[in-house]
């Protein structure tokens, strides 16, 4: 039996699993998530198999944080001077491993697809795209000259979401998704406080700030008084000044147009 999507579920009607659908927005974006890793990893290969042995001293610009680099990983010179904006938007669909992509598609299925039940994909889609940005500047202002992917910044954005509902729609929330936040509870506050080295806390932190902006103008959209609904434009407007302020302060600091991975442009 086939069933249909319906957006418009109450609370207690919204599942997972029960009722996933390969037609919604966070499994389509997790496809292609998924289809950008390997591709990655072939032109890895490709390029190791084809100039390796022909360039021996300049063998690391083949390597596989070079060809994320081609592909779009955060850069914050290349950004500033170089004016590749793409790269605040290109890292949200690159990963670094398989571990990485794993771990993060699990989340993000999840609580992409529950919270499309619950706020539909227009403003889910909205809320991943412009946390994944924030992610990058944060990243941008706390690590200038590495290279950064990973949807780990989106992903927090849509956990900032989740809390913000967890606050304005308990206790009408099902059993089945408190336990699921509580159990991810630890996991996020130990990704602050505890991450290892390679771990951009900066694009998490990013995320999650943007998330709780975003999520808490959502909240007073949906607010049934007037002034709180002119409120939502408040906190989207203080997005755009983070953004702005960001920005600015790259601008300020004294940083040189590094360019790294030279040769790097074949795709």
């Amino acid at each position: 039996m086939k069933i249909k999507m319906n957006y418009n579920l109450t609370s207690q009607e919204q599942t997972f699993f029960e009722r996933f659908s390969y037609q919604s927005l966070t499994f389509k974006t997790t496809v292609v998530q998924f289809i950008i890793f390997f591709l990655t990893i072939f032109h890895t290969i490709y390029l190791t198999e084809k100039y390796l042995d022909e360039d021996q001293d300049k063998s690391d610009i083949y390597s596989f944080e070079c060809v994320l680099y081609t592909w779009g990983s955060k850069h914050t010179p290349s950004i500033l001077y170089r004016f590749q904006f793409w790269r605040l938007v290109c890292p949200i669909f690159l990963h670094g491993s398989f571990s990485h992509i794993i771990g993060n598609m699990m989340v993000q299925i999840y609580y992409g697809f529950i919270l499309e039940l619950t706020h539909g994909w227009k403003r889910v889609s909205i809320l991943y795209i412009v946390g994944g940005i924030g992610a990058s500047l944060f990243s941008c202002v706390r690590f200038y000259h590495e290279t950064s992917v990973g949807a780990s910044g989106s992903i927090f954005a849509l956990l900032a979401l989740e809390l913000i509902y967890f606050i304005t729609a308990f206790p009408g929330i099902e059993p089945k998704r408190i336990v699921v936040f509580i159990l991810l509870a630890p996991m996020i506050f130990l990704s602050f406080i505890d991450a290892p080295p390679q771990v951009d806390i900066a694009g998490h932190l990013g995320g999650l700030v943007v998330g709780l902006l975003i999520g808490i103008g959502y909240a007073f959209a949906d607010a049934q008084s007037n002034i709180k609904k002119q409120c939502q434009y408040i906190f989207y407007g203080l997005v755009g000044l983070l953004f702005i302020y960001i920005f600015t302060i790259l601008y300020q600091a004294k940083l040189e147009d590094e360019q790294i991975c030279q040769g790097m442009n074949i795709i």
